[in-house]
């Protein structure tokens, strides 16, 4: 898990600190895929170089940790999983729902000017990605207050 106390072993200062180093600084059960383990979880193709890239694109490394995070967890879910299903259904069904919450069901994006003290104006661009709707109500956004 990255946390404070992860990027704080950087040589990178948090301030500096950039996407790349930030995916070095992670743990290594998140970077690396054990060769001895055989996953039933395949990453694509086409993000199996986001860890060592120099500048991976912020969307590939989401990506990328889902992909991982489903490689890591999958045995354990079809492990855990209840009923007398024969296991093979079993991985089939946390297969399914695997895949169900990787796609994006909504997607808005707003942009809005700000006046900042300067006197200059700023386009600000927000978005908010809704998935998994099946499990409503969604969560909101982060809000964040002065208080």
């Amino acid at each position: 898990m990255l946390n404070l106390r992860t990027i704080s072993k950087c040589a990178v200062s948090p301030s500096k600190l950039d996407w790349n180093s930030l995916l070095k600084c992670c743990s290594p059960a998140l970077l690396q895929v054990d060769a001895k383990r055989n996953y039933s979880h395949e990453i694509p193709e086409k993000l199996k170089d986001v860890p060592t890239a120099e500048n991976p694109r912020f969307f590939d490394m989401v990506e990328y940790f889902f992909h991982r995070a489903c490689q890591i967890a999958e045995d354990k879910l079809v492990e855990d999983m209840k009923g007398k299903l024969p296991l093979e259904e079993k991985r089939k069904k946390v297969k399914g729902i695997l895949m169900g919450m990787q796609q994006c069901d909504h997607i808005i994006e707003i942009a809005f000017p700000v006046k900042r003290d300067s006197g200059e104006y700023e386009i600000i661009t927000g978005y908010r990605a809704q998935h998994s709707t099946h499990r409503t109500p969604c969560k909101g956004g982060i809000r964040f207050s002065d208080e």
